[in-house]
């Protein structure tokens, strides 16, 4: 099996707090993850997770070391677009996930960061609307 994921002693430490301490979330983190594999990543509040998935798909960017997505480095702000195609996130609180007031215009939050063109978008979302009968929501008919 090929490896997907890769990290290279990750560090992040977040900025310093009110009282000029810098919070280490991460610290000497090495791992490969292979394409095709479960990895479970358990720990109590505050332990690192949410800060080791934000590295993986460059939302955040480590303080030390390096990450990998199939040999892309995420600090190469030009494979950026192509590593978060390959590695998404879904957030614990379903608000987090909402980016817009708009239904038409969340539904089409994700393929417009993917660079699908915008005929094919609109596309998209009138066929999304329409699978779970929101059709009403439809600003354009669907061609």
């Amino acid at each position: 099996m090929s490896t997907m994921l890769h990290t290279e002693k990750l560090s992040f430490a977040y900025p310093a707090d009110e009282e000029g301490k810098r919070v280490q979330a991460l610290d000497d983190v090495t791992l490969s993850i292979e394409k095709g594999s479960f990895v479970v990543v358990l720990g109590h509040n505050g332990s690192g997770k949410s800060t080791l998935a934000k590295t993986m798909n460059a939302i955040l960017l480590p303080t030390g070391g390096k990450v990998y997505v199939e040999d892309m480095d995420t600090s190469d702000e030009a494979v950026l677009l192509e590593i978060r195609r390959r590695v998404g996130m879904v957030f614990q609180n379903p608000d987090n996930q909402i980016v817009a007031n708009v239904v038409e215009e969340d539904i089409a939050f994700a393929p417009e960061n993917l660079g699908v063109p915008t005929e094919e978008i609109r596309h998209r979302v009138d066929d999304a609307l329409h699978a779970v009968g929101m059709s009403e929501f439809v600003t354009h008919a669907p061609q």
